[in-house]
């Protein structure tokens, strides 16, 4: 990336907050399938930093972000706390629409901010275009994947619209960085905004992606 772009940073706030409630959403998960203490904190550990994870401890090669700094840690155990509170007051039962409307706006922001946050990181690195798209996608997603994975779900499955929107945004911020004499700050709201337009349509109209065969003739 050059020098004259600038960088692109999330505002502590945004971040810490995202990670709480990142958090909160994991351990909720936990324990509607039954996990331990230990269980659930490492839901709510994945579910937050897991992207962050990915990208510093295998692509980029240096001690995550998250595990240098306690806050982080502080916030994931004050998430999981409060999810599993929560979760046990309301009996296990599924989340009322409204408190999972404010997760899925808060899960929109938070994954194109962090697909970009990720691209730079790689850019940043002296990595290729398409590496730096890869390593935002899986910044983006990481979390979700690394939770459903504990959780036995199979991610790769048909599902409403994700790392597409992830995708579409990283490719976006790259793209403008790449071609166009905008400053970090201002790319990546663009990527965002598209993002959190996707992933919200997509959550809205219900839309999803599609087997490439229905599962039942997989094995014909």
């Amino acid at each position: 990336m050059h020098p004259s772009h600038g960088t692109f940073e999330l505002s502590p706030l945004f971040d810490l907050g995202a990670t709480f409630v990142w958090a909160v959403s994991g351990a909720g998960l936990g324990v509607r399938y039954g996990y331990d203490y230990t269980g659930i904190f490492t839901m709510a550990f994945v579910s937050a930093l897991g992207g962050g994870l990915l990208r510093d401890g295998i692509f980029l090669q240096h001690v995550p972000i998250a595990l240098r700094s306690p806050d982080y840690l502080v916030i994931v155990l004050c998430g999981a706390i409060v999810g599993t509170v929560a979760t046990l007051v309301a009996g296990g039962r599924k989340p009322s629409r409204a408190y999972q409307g404010s997760l899925d706006t808060v899960d929109a922001l938070g994954l194109g901010a962090y697909a970009c946050v990720g691209a730079q990181m790689t850019l940043q690195a002296n990595l290729p275009v398409l590496s730096a798209i890869f390593v935002g996608v899986v910044n983006g997603v990481g979390g979700g994947l690394l939770r459903d994975i504990l959780v036995n779900r199979i991610w790769m499955l048909p599902g409403q619209i994700l790392a597409l929107a992830a995708l579409a945004g990283v490719t976006l911020f790259v793209a403008l960085l790449k071609l166009t004499h905008l400053t970090a700050g201002e790319a990546a709201w663009a990527a965002i905004a598209l993002t959190f337009v996707i992933r919200m349509l997509a959550i809205r109209f219900d839309w999803r992606t599609r087997a490439l065969i229905k599962s039942e003739d997989a094995g014909k």
